[in-house]
């Protein structure tokens, strides 16, 4: 399941270089990426409406993408703009039209449309946490064997924490808890009762954007992190971690300190992939099974959204959230 008419985080930026085409599964999809002569980022299907070649086997040529069977060219629209064996090089023969997706570049990321084509134009923004701005960060990638969605259920799961990782984050963490959980626009936030102040603000929090970001604020806002989860099929999806840093006294040193802290989080994510990777997939049938208590509360919400936002056609609130944990 796949929320429609929105902008993913597919690839890092660093993944597609100039001059060699990048294959990679999405959506349960084969894709090609490549950049155009001016450098930005194109993707068609990988298969050649031809013969069936995979194009991420060939080259690129002119800014577009070269079949290696028969040296077929595909611009980023997906338009063929070249049969060698044709001889005239102005022919484009609409049948040989190829499926292409919008892609866009920006925080570091390769972004994806998933929905229906529209002008230029119409195009909304990518989603992101305005936060991060002036912060540096360090990455890794992890590849999972689950659905993508499972991957963002347990980034907003707080009730597992003191038995997953009880030897790393959730060895002081508490058994008995109350969850809170909140949507607004396109972002839902959750946290614990306790945390809240007088004014029921949490000192504390996790934040998802849809449809496949997530941010938590710690040390004070001296660090982030951040996920994209990205879909790759039914049974797989990729993580990319991020630590933002930023030290005021000493920023020079603010990316070696998200690198320190990428190390520890490796740690955590296999902690929490030994479980997660025994679940079964993130289907409709597997959610049906489970009986949900209290503190899966922003896990029913984010169901419950994935759920509505799946659907067509769909009108979705999207203003930002409240001052509530900005």
């Amino acid at each position: 399941m796949y929320v429609i008419d929105s902008w993913y985080a597919v690839l890092d930026s660093r993944e597609v270089r100039r001059g060699k085409p990048h294959a990679a599964r999405r959506f349960g999809r084969e894709l090609v990426f490549w950049r155009d002569a001016d450098g930005a980022v194109q993707c068609v299907s990988d298969r050649c409406p031809h013969r069936g070649a995979a194009l991420s086997g060939g080259r690129v040529r002119d800014g577009c993408i070269e079949c290696p069977f028969h040296g077929f060219r595909f611009d980023g629209a997906g338009a063929c703009v070249k049969v060698p064996c044709n001889g005239p090089e102005d022919q484009r023969p609409k049948h040989l039209a190829t499926q292409a997706y919008p892609v866009r570049e920006a925080h570091g990321f390769v972004w994806l449309w998933w929905g229906e084509a529209r002008p230029a134009g119409d195009y909304p923004p990518v989603p992101w946490f305005d936060r991060l701005e002036g912060y540096a960060y360090s990455g890794f990638v992890e590849d999972t064997k689950v659905d993508w969605t499972r991957n963002v259920e347990n980034q907003l799961d707080w009730a597992h924490l003191p038995f997953v990782h009880k030897t790393t984050i959730g060895g002081s963490f508490p058994h008995e808890i109350e969850v809170r959980s909140k949507v607004e626009g396109d972002h839902l936030t959750t946290w614990l009762a306790h945390q809240e102040d007088e004014q029921g603000k949490p000192s504390f929090y996790l934040r998802f954007a849809f449809p496949n970001i997530w941010y938590n604020p710690f040390f004070g806002n001296l660090m982030i992190g951040f996920v994209a989860f990205v879909p790759i099929d039914e049974a797989h999806s990729r993580l990319h971690f991020r630590t933002y840093a930023r030290l005021p006294i000493l920023p020079a040193l603010s990316r070696l300190a998200a690198r320190i802290v990428d190390l520890f989080n490796r740690v955590i994510v296999r902690q929490d992939l030994r479980v997660i990777q025994t679940q079964p997939t993130g289907s409709h049938e597997a959610h049906r099974q489970e009986r949900l208590v209290q503190s899966d509360l922003a896990i029913a919400h984010f169901r419950r959204e994935l759920t509505r936002r799946s659907q067509s056609p769909i009108k979705i609130n999207r203003q930002p959230p409240s001052n509530l944990a900005s």
